[in-house]
């Protein structure tokens, strides 16, 4: 007969932790918002409005800045949540962000819409990661 299993007790998140990812999911989210607004922009400047080109443009000039705080912020959950996915995630939207208003501003347009959609997705994604148990450091 084998002995019983003992299970770790569920751990409470810290005041720290809940901070920090709360802080994460309101830039995360506004991050969000912004990617997405990038391909309907350009589509718009596509159909003829270059008010949306503008648009394009300055929501692009200002994810950089937006991204960098979302990595601070990011990279502090990463670490009270050990979560290297995160931490890793983060940086690397913050550098391929920065790498796509250079390929925008370029015009190297097949790399650019290509790592738009990626960004677009990996931004999403971070921002729907922050409401799941996994972001509150539930652990089972």
């Amino acid at each position: 007969m084998a002995a019983p299993v003992l299970a770790h007790p569920p751990t409470r998140p810290s005041a720290a932790h809940l901070l920090t990812l709360w802080a994460f999911r309101t830039v995360a989210l506004l991050q969000a918002v912004l990617f997405v607004l990038q391909p309907i922009s350009i589509g718009s400047f596509l159909q003829g409005s270059w008010a949306a080109f503008d648009m394009h443009s300055l929501v692009g000039a200002l994810l950089v800045p937006l991204t960098m705080l979302t990595g601070l912020v990011g990279l502090l959950l990463a670490v009270l949540a050990r979560r290297v996915a995160v931490g890793v995630s983060v940086v690397a939207l913050l550098m391929l962000t920065t790498f796509q208003v250079g390929m925008g501003h370029t015009r190297l347009l097949a790399v650019h819409v290509p790592l738009g959609v990626a960004l677009v997705a990996l931004a999403v994604w971070l921002c729907a990661w922050s409401w799941t148990r996994g972001a509150q450091g539930a652990r089972r």
